[in-house]
């Protein structure tokens, strides 16, 4: 699968007077010396975008998957995204259709190193965006940078693990969530406590227009467990936050603060909260 991706050549760096910077090198494009990719540490180990397709393209024949394949070259050739859909293998929750996607970066220029996560995602609709709303953790990972003992051959891996954990694990999961019971009234007293909390890593005006949507009575009205207050959150990071990394961090924070509170024990407070604001508007008329 020759993909025709620019390769990386290194070459040895000289100063103004002709002396060679020692424990330095460049790395430029393999067939025009003039683009210039970094320059770097003489123990920078390069892996070739080609490489990378190569060992992608045989874990996937191995599998006997088909897969939508997108390819993104950005910083002019120095950086590359793979995104995998695997539309063979999807499950449902509650009518919403969960699918297996992968994304893999690699670069010449330090921006990242060799990455591969793989993920449950809802796709998106309407939309022109190339990757769908993050629903779960990363299912497997792979990440080194390009220094010695950076193994190219773990993808393979890394994605049979991934194709396993989202056939057992993934399903079984969301039900769960799909089973707590949640209200409008639960669900804003917990992004209130978000907002004010000072551990939460989730940028306040994202939890805000959280908040703001659950105002709605379109929405509101319609939201009765955990499964659909999550969908609700990642919908909207996906349409207002433009990085995709800050999307899958902020949606797996939500993820994992939804799973580890106590719903049960916020019925009765949120209950009390709403007694006390009723006698408070009584006694006010």
């Amino acid at each position: 699968m020759d993909n025709n991706f620019k390769r990386a050549k290194e070459i040895q760096i000289f100063d103004g007077n002709g002396k060679q910077w020692l424990g330095m090198k460049g790395l430029v494009n393999e067939a025009d010396e003039l683009n210039r990719f970094a320059i770097v540490g003489e123990g920078y180990k390069v892996v070739q975008h080609q490489e990378v397709m190569d060992i992608i393209a045989k874990a996937l024949e191995d599998l006997k998957l088909n897969t939508k394949t997108t390819t993104i070259e950005m910083k002019e050739g120095a950086r590359l995204r793979i995104n995998l859909n695997f539309p063979e293998i999807q499950h449902s929750i509650a009518g919403e259709k969960l699918e297996m996607w992968a994304s893999f970066d690699n670069s010449y220029d330090s921006s990242t190193g060799l990455r591969l996560e793989v993920n449950a995602y809802l796709p998106i609709t309407e939309t022109n965006l190339y990757c769908s709303e993050v629903v779960s953790e990363a299912l497997n990972r792979y990440y080194h940078k390009h220094t010695k003992g950076l193994e190219v051959s773990m993808l393979e891996g890394t994605i049979n693990k991934g194709v396993e954990l989202f056939q057992t694990k993934i399903k079984a999961e969301f039900e769960s969530l799909l089973s707590i019971p949640v209200n409008a009234l639960q669900a804003k007293a917990f992004i209130q406590e978000m907002i004010e909390g000072k551990t939460v890593k989730t940028a306040k005006k994202y939890l805000e227009m959280v908040l703001e949507s659950l105002n709605n009575p379109n929405v509101s009205d319609k939201l009765n467990n955990a499964w659909g207050f999550y969908t609700l959150i990642s919908r909207i990071f996906t349409k207002e936050v433009a990085s995709i990394d800050t999307r899958k961090n902020n949606s797996r924070e939500m993820l994992n603060r939804i799973k580890n509170n106590k719903w049960g024990a916020m019925v009765q407070v949120v209950a009390e909260e709403s007694q006390q604001a009723e006698l408070c508007l009584e006694i006010n008329q």
